[in-house]
């Protein structure tokens, strides 16, 4: 009895300092993009060029142009709507398959977006 609680006691604070680690805080920024069309099923998102640095620094990618993963389609999809977005990198685990034969842009996940006034 005694060492079922000392056991559970160990794991217990073993689970706890473990928790913590790896966990890995996801940057977020808000920027004004402009849409540009439809591509393997994602809305197709233009950043500034003065927003250039900021987008490379959240995607690690050196374009204007990305896929906007969880940008509603059906709300979004008409070209040259100007919107804010909140976006973050995407990671692997959220990558959709695409087979399209076409020119392929890095995808970029929205958090939230809007139409600007």
């Amino acid at each position: 009895m005694i060492y079922e609680k000392k056991l559970a006691i160990l794991l217990s604070t073993v689970l706890c300092l473990c928790c913590d680690e790896g966990v890995e805080e996801v940057p977020i920024d808000v920027l004004e993009v402009t849409t540009a069309g439809i591509s393997c099923g994602m809305v197709l998102i233009d950043f500034q060029k003065n927003d250039f640095e900021r987008i490379k620094k959240l995607t690690r990618s050196d374009w204007l142009r990305y896929r906007a993963h969880n940008l509603d389609n059906g709300k979004f999809s008409t070209d040259g709507q100007a919107l804010v977005v909140k976006v973050r990198k995407t990671f692997e685990s959220d990558l959709p398959v695409c087979t399209l034969m076409e020119p392929t842009y890095p995808i970029v996940t929205v958090v939230e977006a809007e139409l600007k006034d």
